[in-house]
């Protein structure tokens, strides 16, 4: 919706925007991805782990994961009054290889048997709000170290 040059998103269309970050993740779909995000994103992955801005620093974030072979599954999201904001929980699932090593330091988990088959499981909550240019302009995720799984052996 538009009034005067400045989109009011709805509740379901902020909604919809959630669930097709976690689609276009899957799929590997980077340029994509950064399509639903305003230019100068402002985004925080976990919390607490210093906001970036851009595009640029999305992209590196993302390609990232995706090289770890994520898959994300959302939940249903929930809206706001507004229609501005949207939270979904997500679990996220990865190879450990290439970041589980930073994780291990921190003492989340100790290094697994075999990095090379090993993966990470991580819960999170996904915040987003939508701009006046119905872009996603913050992104927060939340998740804590006693959200981070090591995923080892068959029944990964």
């Amino acid at each position: 919706m538009s009034f005067l040059g400045v989109f009011l998103p709805d509740e379901a269309t902020t909604k919809e925007m959630a669930l097709e970050h976690c689609r276009r993740v899957n799929a590997g779909k980077l340029e994509e991805l950064l399509k639903l995000y305003a230019p100068a994103v402002r985004f925080e992955d976990p919390v607490g782990s210093g906001e970036r801005i851009g595009h640029g620093a999305l992209r590196s974030h993302v390609k990232n994961a995706i090289a770890c072979r994520v898959n994300e599954v959302p939940l249903e999201p929930v809206g706001s009054p507004s229609g501005r904001y949207a939270a979904i929980e997500v679990t996220s699932t990865m190879n450990y290889l290439p970041n589980g090593p930073f994780v291990a330091r921190t003492g989340v988990f100790a290094p697994p048997t075999d990095p090379e088959t090993a993966r990470m499981r991580i819960s999170c909550v996904m915040v987003i709000r939508v701009g006046n240019d119905g872009l996603i302009d913050d992104m927060r995720s939340y998740w804590g170290p006693s959200d981070v799984v090591l995923l080892e052996g068959p029944e990964q």
